[in-house]
């Protein structure tokens, strides 16, 4: 028999769709009510979990969602050079300024028209001064012009039909505030400004996506953001759901999956999307270079390792990579502790750096958001099976012929057993 010549239909890319989106019916139930609740209720949300659960995917799910419900959208992706101030608040009056634009252009300025007392019933009765009153002398200039930006934004989406204005942030968790007074606070700018709209009834919402740090970032920055965003943690799949996210991109390919590869795949994938795909994909390029119609445990036999290898090169190697190498030292260090969850105390009893030192460095990496705290001295990471491949590249890099900073030898002078230069 001939293979089907459908294109493959699994998806492992960054922040790629699925063909089939499994598991998330709740959430996207749960938005919806939100923004219908608004502007009485805050249309906010606070979307979290780790890489490859399928956040961006969601996010642009909420996107069409909000579209569909006749609000103006706008969906961005922050920066790191988005972390201070003065950059944030550029980045995101642009943004109101083209919201601003794309309303007052919408052909539904002319549909309004059509009945003048649904037009007059629709415009906002909140002006500007009205909140300019309201902004705190403290937010300063740059305040001032992100809740103008954002005011006008919002006023242009309401008078010409829309819902509102609905701003979407991925990769959120790069806004924090210094704790410092006098340092920068670009998170306590976004809030207070979305927190002062609110508050006099514009209709405005904000949906920050990002790594679980987020949470504790908003907290850090304004302690009421625990009741001013509605709070969405997504996970894992379950069993079930993980098995429809597998399977269901295969239907009217011509292509099936063989009874016993099905729970095989589910409990090396863990219930993650961005797992399923990898497996779905490198297994359909398996069997069109086998000829066959069926995905079998056979097929994963031959294509197993190929599959961790290439999680590895393109989920994995880059975050570690990017580090430092004493960032480094201390993830090579941790492939040896217990985990979950990871505590600084087992770090230090294998590591000759002191706890001081291990503390500073959990908490860079906590910065770069490669881990996350769960308390005082404990962790975990912010990628499913990360543990599993530190141990994979540690296996590789011992075989390479590479060492470690041991409690016997200065860590300062090594870096994975070649002397560093001085």
């Amino acid at each position: 028999m001939t293979q089907s010549p459908e294109k493959n239909p699994y998806r492992p890319g960054a922040a790629l769709p699925p063909l089939f989106l499994a598991g998330r019916a709740r959430e996207l139930a749960r938005f919806r009510s939100v923004l219908n609740g608004a502007p009485e209720l805050p249309a906010n949300i606070r979307l979290t979990g780790l890489r490859g659960v399928g956040k961006t995917v969601l996010l642009k799910k909420f996107e069409s969602i909000a579209q569909e419900m006749d609000w103006m959208v706008v969906r961005e992706q922050v920066e790191p050079r988005h972390n201070r101030e003065e950059e944030l608040t550029g980045f995101l009056v642009g943004l109101a300024n083209q919201v601003e634009t794309r309303a007052s252009r919408s052909a539904r300025v002319r549909e309004m028209a059509k009945g003048a007392a649904a037009a007059v019933s629709r415009v906002l009765k909140i002006t500007y001064a009205d909140i300019e009153f309201s902004i705190d002398p403290i937010g300063g200039n740059r305040q001032r012009s992100l809740v103008k930006a954002f005011f006008t934004a919002a006023e242009a989406a309401w008078n010409n039909g829309f819902g509102g204005f609905l701003l979407l942030l991925d990769e959120a968790q790069i806004l924090r505030d210094e704790k410092s007074r006098d340092g920068e606070h670009p998170l306590s700018l976004l809030i207070a400004t979305v927190n002062t709209l609110q508050d006099k009834g514009v209709p405005i919402g904000v949906v920050v996506c990002g790594l679980p740090t987020l949470r504790s970032n908003l907290l850090k920055a304004r302690t009421y953001t625990e009741r001013m965003f509605r709070g969405v943690e997504i996970g894992s799949l379950p069993d079930q759901e993980a098995v429809e996210a597998f399977v269901r991109p295969l239907d009217d390919t011509g292509i099936s999956a063989a009874p016993d590869l099905i729970p095989r795949v589910i409990a090396e994938v863990e219930g993650y999307p961005y797992f399923i795909q990898i497996w779905g994909a490198e297994l359909w390029e398996a069997s069109e270079l086998a000829g066959v119609e069926v995905l079998d445990c056979a097929l994963l036999d031959q294509v197993e390792a190929s599959i961790y290898e290439r999680l590895d090169a393109d989920f994995y190697e880059g975050r570690v990579e990017s580090l430092t190498p004493a960032e480094q030292d201390v993830l090579m260090t941790a492939a040896n502790c217990h985990y979950p969850p990871l505590k600084t105390v087992d770090i230090h009893s294998q590591s000759p750096k002191s706890q001081g030192n291990i503390n500073v460095l959990m908490g860079r990496l906590s910065d770069e958001g490669v881990v996350f705290r769960v308390q005082k001295g404990i962790y975990e990471y912010t990628a499913p099976k990360f543990h599993e491949y530190l141990r994979r590249r540690r296996e590789r890099l011992d075989k390479q012929g590479y060492d470690y900073p041991r409690p016997t030898v200065n860590p300062s002078t090594i870096y994975y057993g070649v002397p560093k230069a001085t």
